[in-house]
């Protein structure tokens, strides 16, 4: 009978350290997971600093106006083009259509025009830019 129980505590405590092993291979599996998500999730927030910091720089006024010029073909307005009063938009005249491709740029008040014709570029001189 000693035997027996010697043996049978024997086999037992080998099962119960295969299962501690077990269980230690487990959660070292786990901490090194844990580990490598800290590493991406540290590397995700530095590459999101960087990006932010690249936005931050090309949405800069300077930037986007260069770029709006080099791009857009679109200039700041000229002194002319300015109207101090709302009032002095001219409307179009009831019964005329607007043009289907009014080309990049309006044309200014400045040029002469009345504003009781639509405004329709030369088609010798093509679309005013």
């Amino acid at each position: 009978m000693r035997r027996l129980f010697t043996i049978l505590a024997a086999v037992t405590a080998l099962f119960a350290g295969a299962a501690v092993l077990q269980l230690k291979l487990a959660v070292q599996e786990k901490a090194d997971e844990v580990k490598a998500l800290a590493n991406q999730i540290h590397e995700d927030r530095e590459a999101i600093r960087v990006l932010e910091a690249e936005w931050a720089y090309l949405t800069t006024p300077r930037a986007l106006q260069e770029k709006s010029i080099r791009f857009l073909a679109l200039m700041p307005p000229a002194a002319e083009q300015i109207l101090s009063e709302p009032d002095r938009i001219p409307f179009r005249p009831r019964g005329v259509e607007a043009e289907e491709d009014p080309g990049v740029l309006l044309p200014t008040a400045a040029r002469g025009k009345s504003t009781d014709q639509p405004n329709k570029p030369d088609k010798e001189k093509g679309p005013t830019l």
